[in-house]
Order: C-alpha cells, then structure tokens, then sequence
C-alpha cells in the first residue's frame, strides 16, 4: 500500500505541473548559458574551464529550479498570506543594501549589491518578487472599492515604497520596472481608465521638475541626452553603439558559436555583454535567426504565464501572474530597448539570459508561483501537499 501511495504521491506531483512553462523556462536558461558561456570565453585562462559568471548562472539556475518545484507544491494562497514577513525581509533587505551595499567600479554612486564574501547578491531582485505578493494581496483585499479614491491612496503609497527604496541605493533602472509593475498591474486590476490619465500626468510633470532642478544629472542626465545627440555624447553611447554594430553583423544567421569577432574580443568592445548586452551575443554569433528565438522564446513563456493566471481559481492566483507576466515584459522591453538604443542604458537583465545569479533565482522563484497557481487551480480539491 505504501508503494502505491508513493506513485501516486509522484504521480500527482506529475501531472500538476505546467511543462510548457517549465520547459520553455529551461530552455531560455539553457540558451542563456551558452550565451554567457561564449560571451565570456575569451578572457578565460588556460587552466580555467569556465568563468565565474557561467559558474554562478549555472549554480543559481539549478538552485532556481528546484525552488520552482518545491513552490509548486505549496498554495499560493499560503504564500500570499505570508505577505506581511515577505515584505518586512524585502525591506530589511534593502534598508541593509542602502546603508552596507556595492557598487561597480563605474558606479561609485550606486549601493545595489550585498557582498557576503562567498556570494554577492542583487536585493532589488527579490524585492520585485516580494512586491508581487504583497500588491496582489493588498489589490484582492480592496478589490469591491478598487475605483475608490480612498482605495487608490494606500495603493499608491503601497506602489511608492519599492521605488524609492530602489531609488536610494542608485538603481534607477529597477525603479523603471517597479513603475512599470505597479501601472501593469493596476491596469490587469481593472482601475477606472481616469486614473491612469492623471497618473501619467504626474509622472511627466514629476520628470520634467526632475529634469529642470537637476535631479536626474550625472550619467543618468548624460544617457538620456546621449539616445538624441550620439556624436556629442559617444563616449556615454558608446556601448550601445558597438553593441547595435555586433548585433547587425552576425547577418541572417551569425558568424557561428565562439566566432564573434566584437563579443569575443579582450578589449571590451561591447562592455557587459554576459549581462545586460546579452542579446548582442546572440545576434554577433547566431544571427538574426538567434536573437528573434531568444525572444520568442521569452514571449512563449510570459503569454503562458499569463494564460495561467486567466485561469486562476481567485483574484489572488490571477493577480500574482499578472504581475510576473508584467514583471517578464518589463525587464525584456527595457533591455531590448536598450540595446536597440531606443532606450537610455540603466543596467537592466534579460529575464533568464543575462548573467547574475540574483536575477535567475528571482525569475524561477516568481515561477514556482505560478506553477502553485496552475496547480491549484487546475485541481481544487488538491489535498496531497500543504493547503493550509
């Protein structure tokens, strides 16, 4: 009996899992490997298989999904009731990164990484995660009143907390994709379109005061003004601009793995190319062909992730998915944008290519919850694992 309790246990576990978002996943680590692997190939030494780069990937993508299948199986609903700790470590996280944080040699101004000796990590990343829940909580107690003046208030601050506390360590980028989260996600929360109005509004005179008083200044300033005047600021663009000439020189289909003249260069023709240039990688060594299955590839796995939250059992389920969905397209819109130079440069990741073990363990993480609401949703009387 014990063994036939087993299989079935197995079996359950099986057959409630989504593959499609699973396997889509992997295959984007895989494919992010092999582009960090080649993008950091020429600066190994002899005696070095692989750099430290792909090393802590490969690390934090194992960890990552084996942290999706254990979150598989414990309810969503569990975990979005542990908001307020989740909150509380979030923010203790980041507290801790503003007054003990890192930064790059080229950031000095920037305090964004926690350094433990033996790993460094990137808080913002779980942050985003942790802002998932707690907004997806707080959206479903108040979602009766949600056009409510009085609602939209706390909303707001709720909103306002992760991006100044991103804003404070120097991570502006971060703050970008927090902004985009919270409208993302009011918008799948069905506000009153008026809202929205007034909201955009304030966010272009708050912009523009930033932009007149010298708020914004410093490389910050010089980005922005670098996307419009090129030969003015080609020292600033020049990352991008190298990074556009790799990615339009592999052709339809590329020079071929390990051959890109630019990514594989020493002199750094294309600075963090393992990270947040990633996609020139692809385009430089597979082509045209390469850089459109990367992102097709991306596209597949935030439309499923979607898909599942369309068919979550409550507004909680459908709440947290459209909020990794929003959290997915964000990260991909900025980073491509600013590869293509559509967008200023401000450090950005590719959701699950781009080197940085924070940034994939964050992703998977955001999975396993996902996965739960499929789960869960797919199964209501699921009583085999914790639902309580």
């Amino acid at each position: 009996m014990e063994k036939i309790k087993n299989r079935t246990t197995i079996g359950d576990f099986v057959s409630g899992l989504d593959f499609t978002s699973v396997i889509t996943a992997v295959i984007c680590s895989a494919y992010g490997l092999t582009l960090v692997y080649s993008a950091t190939y020429a600066r190994l030494s002899e005696e070095k298989l692989f750099s430290s780069e792909f090393r802590t990937m490969l690390i934090t993508v194992i960890i990552g999904i084996a942290a999706a299948l254990v979150l598989s199986v414990i309810n969503y609903e569990a975990i979005s009731k542990l908001w307020p700790i989740i909150a509380a470590g979030c923010v203790f996280l980041m507290i801790i990164t503003f007054f003990f944080g890192t930064g790059p040699s080229s950031r000095p101004d920037a305090r964004s990484w926690l350094d433990f000796g033996f790993v460094t990590i990137q808080p913002s990343e779980f942050l985003k995660v942790g802002f998932i829940i707690s907004f997806s909580y707080h959206i479903d107690l108040v979602k009766e009143n949600i056009n409510k003046l009085k609602t939209i208030i706390p909303l707001v601050i709720h909103g306002a907390i992760p991006v100044l506390l991103v804003v404070i360590t120097g991570d502006a980028g971060s703050a970008l994709i927090f902004l985009i989260m919270f409208i993302g996600m009011l918008f799948m929360a069905k506000i009153n379109i008026g809202y929205f109005a007034a909201g955009i509004c304030a966010i272009a005179v708050a912009f523009a005061v930033a932009w007149r008083t010298g708020i914004i200044n410093g490389l910050q300033r010089s980005r922005i003004e670098a996307l419009f005047y090129p030969e003015e600021y080609a020292d600033v663009i020049y990352q991008q601009a190298n990074g556009k000439i790799a990615l339009g020189s592999g052709g339809l289909f590329g020079q071929g793995f390990l051959n890109g003249k630019m990514t594989q260069s020493l002199t750094n023709s294309v600075p963090e190319n393992q990270n947040d240039m990633i996609l020139t990688v692809a385009g430089e060594e597979f082509g045209f062909v390469g850089t459109m299955a990367a992102i097709i590839l991306l596209t597949v796995l935030i439309i499923r992730v979607i898909v599942i939250g369309l068919k979550a059992r409550d507004n909680v389920g459908y709440m947290m998915c459209m909020g990794i969905s929003v959290m997915l397209f964000a990260q991909a819109l900025v980073n491509i944008g600013m590869e293509l130079s559509l967008l200023p440069c401000i450090g950005i990741t590719l959701p699950l290519y781009s080197a940085g073990g924070s940034s994939s363990l964050s992703v998977y993480i955001a999975l396993g919850i996902v996965l739960s609401v499929y789960r869960y949703s797919k199964n209501q009387n699921q009583t085999l694992f914790y639902n309580h």
